[in-house]
């Protein structure tokens, strides 16, 4: 567990933000993007062209490429599809950098996204598990990039006290498509969820991304790690670098498997959802606080939850009768408004 001091340090930083809170303002909308998958350039079955092609010709707006140790250049490809968009009246689609640092230590693998670097990440060495991670978030900020911790339970190399120990991260995966990512835990692990609200409930502020880490567009099936299982849909006012990766680092965005939502707003210690009508989808939200309890529940379409004296924080998990979930982020206390 972390220390009361720990705690009450990590809160007071966070209430203290300019980066606290935010509101879905009127002159911005959803765009939706995958920041997780791999090409030719290290384990991926299929070239970055064909990737991408996938990934636009299924509704998505961004993407990042992020090969193992790779940064894939994006200017060629953001050229091909700009000249798409413009001959074939096709949606603007957009490339953002990126590469998924890899190392290990004492064989427990240590991934992390770095997301709109400016250069390619220098892999760090080190003395210990978190000592590593460490500086893979630190050398992801160096190149100019954000960090996300990737798959945490991939070979249950990573722990919520991992996590919580870490500087300067504010991002992690609490859904990875990967088959072997054991995102629900089992035994004696965490889910990751429940790692998300150990951090939280310890004053921590801390996004959810959800992601495909897809390999395989060549073959399909449960056993392969495919495309279109996890993504996030992120507030901003322009399909451009500058506005995704703002609203990004600033948790402006919800994760999702497939639940899609018309609105979040985060305000006067209230969190309100719009869900988004699918067919005869029925959809249940949960809304969880301090140590993963749940403090509400709604059938609604249009649910919300006001934080009471005893609640640090709440966030929402909207579930689909057909399988299929979104996750907001958490809203504080005495949250300020997104600027």
């Amino acid at each position: 567990m972390i220390s009361k001091l720990a705690r009450r340090f990590a809160l007071t930083l966070f209430l203290t933000s300019s980066l606290t809170g935010w509101i879905c303002a009127q002159d911005s909308r959803w765009w939706k993007g995958n920041i997780h998958t791999h090409t030719l350039n290290s384990d991926g079955d299929s070239s970055p062209g064909e990737v991408a092609h996938w990934y636009r010709d299924h509704g998505y707006d961004f993407l990042v490429l992020s090969d193992h140790n790779y940064r894939t250049a994006i200017d060629e490809l953001q050229k091909e599809f700009d000249r798409e968009t413009s001959v074939q009246s096709k949606g603007s689609f957009l490339f953002i950098p990126g590469e998924e640092v890899t190392s290990s230590f004492d064989k427990i693998p240590v991934h992390t996204n770095g997301v709109d670097t400016q250069h390619s990440v220098q892999v760090p060495t080190a003395t210990s598990k978190t000592g590593l991670l460490q500086a893979q978030v630190d050398a992801i900020h160096a190149a100019g990039g954000v960090a996300s911790v990737n798959h945490p339970n991939f070979r249950w190399a990573l722990t919520a006290r991992d996590l919580a120990s870490l500087r300067h991260l504010k991002h992690f995966e609490i859904f990875n498509g990967h088959p072997h990512a054991n995102n629900s835990g089992g035994g004696a692990y965490q889910s990751l969820e429940e790692m998300w609200d150990e951090i939280l409930s310890n004053g921590i502020r801390l996004f959810g991304v959800a992601v495909d880490d897809a390999h395989h567009f060549q073959v399909w099936g449960s056993q392969y790690a495919n495309p279109g299982r996890g993504f996030i849909m992120v507030r901003a006012a322009s399909l451009s670098r500058e506005a995704i990766r703002q609203a990004f680092e600033n948790g402006n965005f919800y994760a999702s498997t497939g639940v899609l939502l018309d609105n979040i707003e985060m305000a006067a210690g209230t969190l309100s959802i719009r869900i988004k009508a699918n067919g005869d989808a029925a959809f249940r939200t949960y809304f969880i606080g301090d140590n993963g309890r749940v403090l509400g529940r709604s059938t609604s379409l249009t649910p919300s939850y006001t934080l009471k004296k005893r609640d640090d924080y709440v966030r929402a998990r909207i579930v689909s009768s057909r399988g299929e979930y979104a996750w907001t982020q958490p809203l504080f206390r005495n949250e300020r408004p997104y600027p």
